[in-house]
């Protein structure tokens, strides 16, 4: 396999301009004068994470989707070649133990991982006692070097007969995740208090719902080719349901039977940090695209579409138009066709922005949303709210540059440190009563840079002032402890997000080596303070 051409590995190490530079001085001033923030407490959970696909060996026997969609898709991105296999990613299945150890030794208090549910239902209906067993040793393995194992049902992937059946479309998938979430319970529940249900449910509408200038779909399972913008949105309203429900069904199996008390359960979303102010004055940007995202007069249930520039009109409903009769009217109706199909483009183009840049998943938990789309007794089933941050911008003229976050350019995707404290707000604002866990936060780059060490600093300082502002923030997880597979992304510094750094190409091995991040993050953890 041929290895990419080193890129730069991230928007901190290229050359910013005038007006960036600017924003940055700006940022550090406004960090001098506010003064030092405050420890956190020593209860604080600071640790890291994985998940299953990024790092278990690819088995043959337990595909998941996104081995099929690696396995059959070959995307183009500007100067990558993907999808690139998982392989043996890094060995974590066996390598486990190895892991723990380093976590610990960062002095992390958290330790996050995933189940690979093909592993655990190999077929349908059919739960493997050796896969639930492995994981109740890593359970055991994290809670005896001190740490909070948080456990995520669903990190992206499901297995391939589940998908094979309808997926995450399917009628019965809620019922399908409920299962097995009992299976993972019975086995896990006694030892593990945070549990994730859906890794980042706004992502997944990426498998149903293209941007209308790429030509494939970037995430699996992907729709047919002859797929209209009509079906593609069809698909994204009732995977939104499916994922409420599945939601609801995997809570309720949490919370059940003895110790169900104690079981915390929530679904981690990712936040875009959107501008607030233009120059001193507030902008309202992200209430504004929150605002379109729940907007009662654009959802239609009965013909399952968004009107108002968000979904297409349903063909049964475009067909019972009879063409006019007159003949002129009939060549104005043809010459129109190009600018209406342009037009209903920027409608998707518009759906697509108010599903990335909204926090739908969240202001369905609050109730906000059509109860098509978020039944009734969806709403609140969480016990913390868990989010994820990578990428903002304090620049409204930068806004699009965010779409190299949806088309996984990251290291050109912009970075803003003050939109996580933004963040911590906005969400003990919608749920003053729980507590909040930064479940992912972290950067790719070059292992040997400073400037990912820098990231950390600059984010933490942000929890720590969130904390002193009266949020009820209980953790932060950095993503994540090691080198490990990204997403059908070749192998290199575009695709690293590792605090241990693993050459998974050229290193036979798989060694873990040190960064100057681990270095930093260990300082960090040690003090509480960034």
């Amino acid at each position: 396999m041929q290895r990419p051409s080193p890129s730069p590995p991230s928007s901190m190490t290229q050359h910013p301009t005038a007006t960036e530079r600017l924003a940055a001085v700006r940022e550090r001033l406004r960090h001098l004068l506010a003064g030092r923030p405050s420890r956190l407490p020593p209860d604080f959970l600071f640790g890291t994470g994985t998940s299953d696909h990024q790092c278990e060996a690819f088995d043959p026997r337990y595909p998941d989707v996104w081995d099929t969609w690696e396995a059959s898709h070959e995307l183009r991105h500007p100067g990558q070649s993907c999808c690139t296999p998982r392989g043996r990613a890094t060995d974590f299945w066996n390598r486990y133990p190895e892991d723990i150890r380093l976590a610990k030794s960062l002095g992390c208090r958290a330790f996050r991982f995933s189940i690979a549910w093909a592993r655990v239902e190999p077929a349908p209906g059919r739960f493997s006692a050796e896969a639930l067993a492995h994981y109740r040793e890593m359970v055991d393995a994290i809670t005896s070097a001190g740490m909070e194992p948080v456990v995520t049902l669903m990190h992206f992937v499901w297995p391939q007969h589940v998908e094979a059946r309808g997926g995450l479309r399917a009628h019965e998938f809620p019922a399908w995740f409920g299962e097995y979430t009992e299976k993972v319970r019975d086995a896990l529940g006694d030892r593990v208090r945070y549990w994730i249900t859906i890794n980042e449910p706004n992502a997944l509408l990426f498998g149903y719902l293209k941007p209308f200038w790429l030509d494939e779909f970037m995430w699996p399972p992907g729709l047919p080719s002859d797929s209209g913008d009509a079906e593609s949105m069809r698909a994204t309203a009732e995977v939104i349901r499916n994922l409420f429900l599945a939601n609801g069904a995997a809570r309720l199996a949490l919370k059940s039977g003895p110790g169900g008390d104690r079981r915390m359960a929530s679904a981690n979303s990712y936040y875009l940090g959107l501008p607030n102010r233009l120059f001193y004055l507030p902008i309202p940007l992200m209430k504004l695209v929150d605002r379109r995202a729940c907007s009662e007069r654009g959802w239609s249930e009965e013909d399952w579409i968004l009107r108002e520039g968000r979904i297409v009109l349903h063909p049964r409903l475009a067909a019972e138009a009879p063409p006019p009769a007159s003949p002129v009217l009939r060549l104005l109706q043809t010459l129109a066709r190009p600018i209406t199909s342009g037009y209903e483009r920027a409608k998707i183009f518009v759906t697509l922005f108010s599903f990335v840049g909204a926090n739908w998943w969240q202001l369905g938990m609050h109730g906000d949303l059509p109860e098509f789309l978020c039944p009734r007794e969806c709403v609140g089933q969480l016990d913390y709210v868990a989010f994820d941050y990578y990428f903002g911008t304090p620049l409204l003229h930068n806004v699009g540059h965010l779409l190299d976050v949806v088309e996984r350019r990251y290291n050109t995707a912009p970075i803003w440190s003050g939109a996580l404290y933004d963040a911590l707000l906005y969400f003990q604002g919608m749920f003053p009563k729980l507590p909040v866990f930064v479940i992912e936060n972290g950067v790719p780059g070059v292992s040997t840079s400073v400037h990912r060490a820098r990231y950390f600093r600059d984010h933490v300082r942000e929890v720590q002032k969130a904390r002193d502002k009266g949020v009820n923030i209980v953790g932060y997880l950095a993503w994540s402890l090691t080198t490990n597979h990204e997403w059908g992304l070749p192998h290199g510094p575009d695709a690293d997000f590792g605090l241990y750094h693993i050459d998974m190409v050229g290193d036979p091995e798989l060694r873990r080596l040190p960064t100057p991040a681990s270095v930093t993050y260990r300082a960090i953890v040690q003090r509480r303070r960034a």
